[in-house]
């Protein structure tokens, strides 16, 4: 079980992708800060399940009405369950994995691994989409267990067409972990897996 955490462009698609071969997704994303103009008109609220899974919900109809297709078959996505950070983060204590997949903001990262470190089962992959943040600087004051189960995982966009999967470890990534994430990319997820 795999928990998104970020549904923009490649958040999104990365979810459609594990969902494609079968892997049940969380996907979770930040709750609005004020409502559009077709809420208010509707006397929505920012307490309205609705509105507080607005952006991960919009982000993942974008994604499944993009083309070419994230998704080889539209029943896939009955695989991807959609949240938000506030009430629906503890859910990923149920997750194997935890992708990071949120704005390339080194101090954003950091919040984000502060709360997924509190919810997260020990033994559990966490890993982070970046293509430029250090692997070094996200994990700075995680526990040994975070550090040993962390590292990059970079996908390319988008994730469902182009073959390249980068596994970047961080300063004290287990090699068990690289070795799993090497193949699982390899034979599930038919990438070309690079150690980078």
């Amino acid at each position: 079980k795999v928990a998104v955490l970020g549904s923009g462009v490649m958040g999104s698609r990365i979810a459609c992708h594990f969902a494609h071969v079968g892997v049940e997704v969380i996907l979770l994303d930040i709750v609005p800060n004020q409502l559009t103009e077709q809420e208010q008109k509707k006397g929505a609220t920012l307490e309205d399940k609705a509105v507080r899974n607005r952006i991960v919900n919009d982000a993942l109809q974008a994604a499944l009405k993009s083309n070419p297709s994230p998704i080889y078959s539209k029943k896939f996505v009955s695989n991807i369950k959609t949240g938000n950070f506030d009430d629906n983060f503890p859910e990923i204590a149920s997750c194997d994995w935890i992708i990071e997949v949120v704005v390339e903001r080194l101090d954003i990262k950091q919040q984000v691994f502060e709360k997924v470190e509190k919810y997260r089962k020990p033994g559990t992959l966490i890993t982070s989409n970046t293509s430029g943040i250090p692997m070094r600087m996200m994990c700075d004051g995680r526990s040994a267990d975070f550090k040993k189960h962390f590292c990059g995982t970079h996908f390319f966009n988008p994730p469902r067409y182009l073959r390249l999967l980068e596994i970047i470890p961080g300063p004290e990534t287990d090699t068990a972990v690289l070795d799993f994430l090497m193949h699982y990319g390899d034979v599930i997820l038919g990438k070309t897996t690079v150690l980078c």
